[in-house]
């Protein structure tokens, strides 16, 4: 499994995901992360740079951060947006990144974790980078939100079974337990997890589903529908989410969980 962006995926994915989804969910993880003046860090899957470039705030102008992704599209949009940042950018897969051992005091990484080939082999990279006593902290989907629930299940009736299967495996992650169980297998010490749960608002289905889904890796099996099944699609999601609607925006609960360790 893996997140792949091409064409204009990455700047919707800018544009519209992270204001509305994962610049809250960066916050959230950062604050729990606490990162000092002058640290060294290193995001890992790090899209299009909205945790790193908080990580680089955070830090200051004496910290060094590292952004860490596999996808070039993504980190192409990452460089240009934090063209005036300090701000190394390293195109690499998460299990041979021939980055230096012992070099960081904080690995962190938002929503990537479950899209790693080998989470093992990750975790045990991630390790060797850091220095003695740096910590780890990934947030990872505790699984389907309300609104991610009803976008599949209009996916599959509308374009396929598959491509639905693609769009569910965004969410089909570790459990808590799995994931001190191979934090601490991978070495770290003090493997732990917290709970994170933030209200999401987005705007109403017709505006939202369009951008949401022009942002994800089924993209081209969205747009390739004619305009009649896309708006039957759009409405059997707004349908479904009736009851989730506050005035022009679909307000809904989701959560994270995320893991953390010490080397």
């Amino acid at each position: 499994m893996s997140f792949q962006l091409t064409g204009s995926a990455p700047e919707i994915y800018e544009n519209t995901m992270v204001p509305l989804w994962f610049g809250p969910w960066a916050d959230a993880l950062l604050e729990l992360v606490s990162l000092k003046t002058g640290e060294t860090v290193l995001d890992v899957a790090c899209g299009t740079g909205v945790t790193t470039r908080i990580a680089k705030r955070d830090v200051g102008r004496d910290g060094t951060v590292t952004g860490l992704d596999i996808n070039s599209g993504m980190l192409a949009k990452a460089r240009e947006l934090a063209s005036d940042m300090d701000i190394t950018w390293i195109e690499s897969d998460v299990i041979e990144t021939g980055l230096h051992e012992d070099s960081f005091n904080a690995v962190i990484s938002q929503h990537g974790y479950h899209y790693f080939p080998d989470q093992l082999a990750a975790l045990k990279e991630f390790y060797r980078v850091l220095a003695p006593s740096g910590r780890i902290a990934m947030s990872i989907w505790e699984g389907h939100s309300a609104y991610t629930k009803a976008i599949c299940s209009a996916v599959e009736k509308f374009i396929s079974p598959e491509i639905a299967k693609k769009q569910r495996a965004q969410r089909e992650t570790p459990s808590a337990n799995m994931l001190i169980t191979s934090v601490s297998e991978a070495g770290f010490r003090n493997a732990a997890v917290v709970r994170q749960e933030l209200s999401m608002k987005v705007p109403l289905a017709p505006e939202f589903v369009p951008l949401h889904l022009g942002s994800m890796p089924i993209a081209s099996a969205f747009h390739s529908l004619p305009d009649e099944e896309k708006k039957a699609l759009i409405s059997d999601v707004a349908d479904t989410l009736r009851g989730e609607i506050i005035g022009d925006q679909i307000v809904y609960p989701d959560v994270v969980n995320v893991v953390t360790g010490i080397k």
